[in-house]
C-alpha cells in the first residue's frame, strides 16, 4: 500500500488557504474595477456574478497549478 507523504498533505492543505485567500483578494479587486468602470444600474447589476466568476475562475486555476506541480 502507498502513503502519501504527510509533509505533502499539510503543504497542500496551507495551498488551498493560501490560494482561497489569493482568489478571493482578485475576485475582489475585479469587482472593484467592473463597478467603477460601469455606469448604469442594469450593469452594476451583474456585480455578484463578476465576483463568482472571478473568485472560481482564479481558485480553478490555483488547483490546476496544483495538480501540475504534484504529477
Amino acid at each position: 500500500m502507498n502513503f502519501v507523504n504527510p509533509w505533502l498533505s499539510i503543504m497542500s492543505f496551507v495551498y488551498f488557504i493560501f490560494a482561497g485567500f489569493i482568489s478571493f483578494v482578485i475576485s475582489k479587486k475585479l469587482v472593484d474595477l467592473y463597478l467603477e468602470k460601469v455606469e448604469t444600474k442594469f450593469l452594476k447589476s451583474f456585480e455578484p456574478i463578476i465576483g463568482i466568476v472571478a473568485f472560481c475562475g482564479s481558485f480553478g486555476l490555483s488547483l490546476i497549478i496544483l495538480y501540475y506541480i504534484l504529477t
